[in-house]
């Protein structure tokens, strides 16, 4: 009998469920309180590549043949992510790391009776008070990722994708890097239209609202952390993936806070909104807010962090 062949490491890891969901009245939007403003930040792929599909098929002339893969969304011709995709990507971490609410399982997964989604918009998980839920319009939302300058795609082969068998958690996945497949059209694989590292985009962060604690996981949520004691300056960014064949080691990304204004409640309000808010220095402001994590669940920030960054040397190409 032929000894069965050694499969490469998976690159997922599991965040398990612990504790109950922290339920509590969400923020209004009656009147301006908390914190209001927008954050630009610069998003840039730190894996080999990273995809984020239209839900479009496209005919690509690839090694002298004509092949259909699934094209990169678009906006006015121009690769764009989404900002419903970054949106999806953040609240999947925050999530995880705030002991909130499962909003979206297979028909396999099982999950705690605890972790139902909220149904009470008087009720709400951190997750849900910040980026919303059935009867409860979220208060923190992002734009469009544009790219910077000029960002160019390139048709790759990968093999199809399949969920794990068994869910001991909520799933992330691990940095690696990308083995390239011949160009050859093949039975389970694929084509798709994918940007290189070092492409970058700009994005923005709206916040309405915000508690410095919500500020604080939704920073976490984008990778971001306060630097080590032994070492001062910059924010500390970790990857986070976003977009799709995760699974092929594709779709890391970190944020860099760039600008960010703030709107100041007081007689001058209307001017202020007119304005856009007042510009503030991000680096002072993100470190104030990091530091005010009570809704963090620490010890799933330090398994995410320990787990993020790690890699898993190359991706398995085959099916898995």
């Amino acid at each position: 009998m032929r000894p069965r062949q050694q499969m490469p490491p998976k690159p997922f890891f599991y965040l398990p469920l612990r504790g109950r969901p922290n339920l509590q009245p969400p923020s209004g939007h009656d009147r301006f309180d908390g914190e209001t403003g927008r954050l630009e930040l610069v998003l840039e792929v730190v894996s080999d590549f990273l995809y984020v599909g239209s839900g479009q098929l496209d005919l690509r002339h690839v090694g002298g043949q004509e092949i259909a893969c699934y094209a990169f969304a678009r906006r006015d011709g121009q690769p764009v992510i989404p900002g419903t995709s970054v949106k999806g990507a953040v609240r999947s971490l925050v999530e995880a790391i705030s002991t909130s609410c499962v909003r979206q399982t297979t028909r396999r997964e099982r999950v705690p009776r605890s972790f139902d989604p909220c149904r009470d918009a008087a009720r709400l998980c951190p997750a849900c008070r910040i980026f919303g839920t059935t009867g409860y319009r979220g208060r923190f939302h992002f734009s469009d990722a544009t790219p910077e300058g000029q960002v160019q795609t390139e048709v790759i082969k990968i093999a199809d994708l399949w969920p794990p068998r068994r869910a001991e958690g909520r799933k992330f996945y691990k940095s690696g890097g990308f083995r390239r497949q011949n160009l050859q059209p093949a039975q389970n694989y694929r084509f798709i239209e994918a940007v290189s590292r070092g492409s970058r985009f700009s994005v923005a962060l709206y916040f309405e609202n915000a508690l410095p604690q919500e500020m604080a996981l939704v920073l976490h949520g984008l990778g971001l952390d306060r630097p080590p004691q032994e070492q001062r300056g910059d924010i500390e960014r970790l990857p986070v993936k976003l977009g799709g064949a995760k699974p092929r080691c594709l779709g890391a990304v970190r944020f860099q806070p760039r600008r960010l204004s703030v709107l100041r409640r007081g007689p001058d309000l209307l001017a202020a909104l007119l304005a856009g808010g007042q510009e503030v220095p991000p680096l002072e402001a993100v470190l104030r807010w990091l530091a005010t994590d009570s809704l963090l669940d620490r010890d799933a920030w330090r398994t995410f962090r320990r787990e993020a960054v790690s890699t898993s040397g190359n991706c398995p190409t085959e099916l898995y």
